[in-house]
């Protein structure tokens, strides 16, 4: 009788539950990171777009932007040093690279303290998120949900153009 060379069935049965153990391990150690990566993520997104709304801000001091007549994708209120950006109308300026069909959102900018305040609401596909927070620092800033949405649209539908 010859022997025939190759693997038995309780061999492959072995490899197979090896590797799935394996693939357990992994995925469970590596999905925490894949959300606070996401967030972080998220927060980089939302500091480019203040940048971007700095930058337009001041073109317009300089006298090289000007606000959006009828008032639906920028404002600007003299008397309270607040301006208020859509993501689409900073995208149209060329202050912020992003796609307007992944990212939308309003960017509000209060001049009147000490030190500038940022509002910005900033949806990303079907992810609402809304990140606050005095001065450029985003390392805590909160993510919260959609209801705190209408709240930057009520703002900016208020300000004087």
């Amino acid at each position: 009788m010859k022997r025939k060379n190759g693997f038995t069935l309780i061999e492959l049965l072995a490899v197979i539950v090896v590797l799935a153990i394996v693939t357990v391990l992994a995925t469970s150690t590596i999905l925490p990171y894949m959300g606070s990566a996401r967030e972080d993520a998220f927060k980089v997104e939302a500091a480019n777009a203040i940048n971007a709304a700095d930058y337009v801000m001041n073109l317009y001091t300089l006298g090289d932007f000007k606000f959006d007549e009828s008032g639906t994708t920028s404002k600007y209120d003299a008397s309270s040093k607040k301006a208020c950006f859509t993501i689409a109308a900073l995208i149209d300026a060329g202050a912020y690279d992003a796609d307007k069909n992944t990212f939308t959102g309003r960017v509000i900018i209060d001049k009147s303290g000490k030190q500038s305040s940022y509002t910005i609401s900033l949806k990303k596909n079907e992810e609402f998120r809304l990140v606050k927070a005095k001065g450029r620092d985003f390392k805590d800033a909160p993510l919260s949900a959609a209801d705190d949405w209408e709240e930057s649209d009520e703002v900016c539908n208020n300000m004087n153009s």
